[in-house]
């Protein structure tokens, strides 16, 4: 192999070792070792390498939202061998009902993986965050996450409070008028 990134790293007679800095998806293949003595002997392996998923990125959102409007968030992630793992968590929640569409590079032999979340805003959802998690054999246990924290807009709810409820002839009570919406 003529490459500056292979290494000679030991020569014995009993063994021969070499070493592959900056690793490439190219680099993936058989490997042959030969011992030229009468008959030559050979030993073969195949070298795997993982594609490594680029951090994610959610789209599709646009703040604010009116409550009871469609969202659709999307997750992609691009460069993973093979096909990363895409989930999403609403306040550390999961959330199962997603789609999900991988498509592979045929140069690369890489794999761009993405999943949409669709869903009504709702008031209960202003101020989640809304994360999406990729995990891959090739990022040791230690999933990359991208989060996005959802404002939601919605029309007041209002009520009158009593300070006292069955008040009699002669007292004074104390009205209030509560509102909550946002904006406020």
């Amino acid at each position: 192999l003529r490459d500056n990134r292979i290494e000679l790293v030991r020569a014995s007679w009993h063994e021969l070792s070499i070493s592959v800095s900056d690793v490439s998806l190219s680099d993936e293949g058989q490997y042959t070792c030969s011992l030229f003595t009468m008959p030559v002997k050979t030993s073969k392996a195949f070298l795997t390498v993982l594609g490594v998923p680029e951090k994610p990125q959610i789209t599709g959102f646009t703040s604010p939202v009116m409550e009871g409007e469609r969202m659709q968030l999307t997750c992609k992630t691009s460069g993973s061998k093979p096909a990363a793992d895409i989930r999403w968590f609403k306040n550390d929640k999961e959330v199962k009902d997603v789609k999900y569409l991988k498509e592979e590079d045929a140069v690369r032999k890489t794999f761009t993986v993405s999943s949409t979340l669709d869903f009504l805003a709702d008031r209960s959802d202003d101020g989640a965050v809304v994360s999406c998690r990729v995990d891959h054999e090739s990022l040791n246990s230690t999933p990359q996450i991208a989060m996005q924290v959802l404002e939601i807009h919605y029309t007041p709810l209002v009520k009158i409070i009593s300070s006292n409820s069955w008040p009699e002839e002669g007292q004074s009570i104390i009205l209030t008028c509560e509102s909550k919406g946002k904006p406020v």
